[in-house]
């Protein structure tokens, strides 16, 4: 219904609504609907938040009727919707299907992704297009509660793919800095283990991170993990320590 009418708009006259079109109303309109729905009566584990489990819940049915729909209209629609709602616990359910697909090492392989991944790639991009604040200040934790799964260089190109075209729009520097810091461990972890086919890749996108962003600011971080690296790998990153004065 709501692509519906963000394509055919509707026949109200608009002059003096409080929402500026059919699709605005209708979104808020879905979003309080949403809120409102009531718990359910079956009782739930005195550790869980029953609010938060629920909203998850829904959040994650409506995840899924999005993915198995394969419409980028309705994955556009979705991150509207989520992003409309206050807080984040719908939204959550984005993130836990990312877990999802990152557990099952199944969905990376050296040519590709699998068909799911590649879904929620293009579902999380027009999350990130529009959430707010409060959902980017997970972006960080998510990655370092996730750390175990990123074991293969597939899985971590991915969550470059899934977080790097929206650095620059992310404009509060602390929360790029927590993201790009945890995006650091990960790829020294990778590095560390001398498993990366392709190790140029992350040496190249450390240098970007330092000269675009960061600066020197993980100067003493790049320090401890240099010992750990293969000799290669060290000597090339020995610059991305140094001090710009240098």
């Amino acid at each position: 219904a709501v692509v519906s009418t963000q394509s055919t708009g509707g026949h109200v006259n608009w002059r003096f609504n409080e929402f500026g079109n059919p699709a605005c109303m209708l979104l808020y309109l879905v979003s309080i609907e949403l809120m409102c729905v009531p718990l359910p009566s079956t009782a739930l584990p005195p550790t869980t938040d029953p609010l938060l489990a629920h909203r998850l819940a829904i959040g994650g049915k409506l995840v899924e009727a999005a993915l198995s729909s394969r419409n980028p209209q309705l994955y556009n629609t979705l991150a509207l919707l989520f992003s409309a709602i206050p807080g984040t616990h719908f939204s959550r359910a984005v993130f836990a299907k990312i877990a999802e697909i990152l557990a099952e090492p199944a969905n990376f392989y050296a040519e590709g992704w699998s068909s799911a991944a590649q879904s929620i790639l293009l579902l999380t991009h027009s999350f990130f297009q529009h959430c707010k604040n409060d959902a980017v200040d997970y972006i960080h934790e998510f990655i370092n509660e996730n750390a175990s799964h990123l074991q293969t260089e597939s899985q971590v190109v991915y969550i470059f793919k899934l977080v790097s075209p929206f650095l620059r729009q992310w404009r509060n520097a602390t929360q790029r800095k927590q993201i790009l810091y945890s995006l650091y461990q990960v790829m020294f972890s990778l590095l560390s283990e001398n498993s990366a086919s392709n190790p140029d890749l992350f040496v190249d996108f450390m240098y970007f991170i330092k000269y675009i962003y960061v600066g020197d600011e993980f100067k003493s971080m790049l320090e401890r993990h240099l010992p750990s690296l293969p000799t290669n790998v060290a000597s090339k990153l020995k610059f991305c320590g140094a001090d710009k004065s240098d």
